[in-house]
């Protein structure tokens, strides 16, 4: 049965297309987005929810969203007992962390993946928004560069980075950078990148010239990241490789593609281009 099937039956006065789909289970925690109109059942739908996870999930947290450039997320406990740090194992790779402090998007899953098949033998990667190594950890463990520089901002999600690191065996390749990537390119990562990573949204542009400055002079490959409007997704791709040409790079698309669906005006999405500097 699935999880709206679940809750349909519990609360029949609800009309189907306002309950959940599903929840994304984090570990042993089960994270729940509701709508506005479920505000005033959240704590009923909370508890059905942790006996249609039972006994895999041990609590239910309701997402309201992230705040702040370090991005942590606004969660509330629905059901259960506390469960704060996790252990989440994805195509071989493992991750630890904090779930109330720091974010771990599932449905960028598949995109990883693809950045790890796609980075070649012997490259040099910059990850400008390394978080807890949610890319530098596939790339390092799936793939095979030289060497991977991954910077955060967050001392929290610096942290489980340097753990996660140690955990899957890549302290020989990765290095971990604490810092505002902008400032670490800047000061330490001119010139050097085959591949830059740019997996953050919300802002991504104004961290393009430092990304552009990291690649190496015969030029380098970019995944930038952002949301753009659903139906303007091209609009905004020009705008991205006008920035770059603007900034004095010559600039080539790839492709970009929809990682997934943000809200109901705009969708996830990356740009893969390539840059050299004119």
């Amino acid at each position: 049965m699935k999880l709206k099937d679940f809750l349909s039956e519990r609360f029949p006065e609800v009309s189907k297309n306002l309950l959940p789909s599903r929840a994304k289970l984090l570990g042993e925690a089960a994270l729940l987005r509701l709508r506005p109109e479920l505000e005033d059942l959240k704590s009923e739908l909370g508890e059905a929810v942790l006996e249609f996870y039972q006994p895999r999930a041990k609590a239910v947290y309701l997402v309201y969203g992230i705040e702040g450039i370090e991005r942590k997320p606004i969660l509330e406990l629905l059901a259960g007992k506390p469960v704060k740090e996790i252990v989440h194992r994805e195509y071989g790779c493992v991750f630890k962390l904090d779930l109330t402090k720091l974010m771990f998007c599932l449905g960028n899953s598949f995109e990883r993946l693809r950045v790890a098949g796609l980075t070649g033998e012997g490259e040099v990667v910059v990850d400008m928004f390394a978080g807890i190594g949610q890319f530098t950890i596939p790339i390092t463990v799936l793939g095979e560069p030289a060497k991977v520089y991954a910077v955060e901002i967050n001392p929290e999600a610096y942290r489980y980075l340097v753990e996660n690191i140690e955990l899957n065996n890549v302290e020989k390749k990765v290095q971990p950078i604490l810092g505002d990537c902008r400032k670490v390119v800047e000061e330490r990562l001119q010139r050097i990148a085959d591949r830059v990573i740019m997996g953050y949204f919300g802002g991504t542009i104004e961290a393009l010239p430092a990304a552009l400055k990291a690649i190496k002079p015969e030029g380098g490959i970019i995944h930038f990241h952002d949301l753009a409007r659903r139906g303007r997704e091209e609009d905004f791709v020009e705008e991205v490789l006008d920035k770059a040409r603007n900034l004095g790079y010559e600039v080539r698309l790839i492709a970009w593609r929809r990682v997934k669906s943000y809200s109901k005006t705009r969708n996830h999405i990356v740009i893969d281009f390539l840059a050299i500097r004119s």
